[in-house]
């Protein structure tokens, strides 16, 4: 679920020395050594790391208390599951995806996507299961 804010971030620094306590900075390094182009946010409760690896963007996020909370990385549609890519054709066939990513969280795989048209713009997660759970929904001005 962490991971589903990507969405709604707002970025707060670029670089470590920003408030980001060290033990995060330290325990993101011994984990991450082959990051390039790290850049850090604090959120509301908990710190979000962006970064290039082997070629792929991720996303890590730490607790307040440097604990490592999960990974998420973007991946295209075509890597969905059947079942999810059918029911986001079937049931929301007059949206388009703006963000589809997948995360791990305690080893347990998820995704999530964003879906949008004229006027909304909305966010689904699934949890590894084969359906799209309403996460959060966001009218257009």
């Amino acid at each position: 679920m962490v991971a589903c804010l990507l969405s709604f971030s707002i970025t707060f620094a670029d670089t470590p020395g920003n408030d980001v306590p060290q033990t995060i900075v330290s325990d993101f390094s011994s984990h991450f050594y082959h990051a390039q182009n790290v850049k850090w946010e604090k959120m509301d409760s908990y710190y979000e790391v962006t970064f290039d690896q082997f070629g792929t963007t991720l996303f890590a996020f730490y607790s307040e208390d440097a604990d490592f909370m999960g990974i998420a990385n973007y991946i295209p549609t075509s890597n969905l599951s059947e079942s999810l890519s059918l029911e986001l054709k079937t049931k929301y066939s007059n949206y388009w995806v703006s963000d589809l990513f997948r995360y791990l969280v305690n080893d347990q795989p998820g995704y999530c996507v964003t879906i949008e048209n004229g006027d909304q713009k909305i966010m689904l997660k699934s949890d590894g299961s084969q359906k799209w759970n309403l996460y959060r929904s966001v009218k257009k001005s």
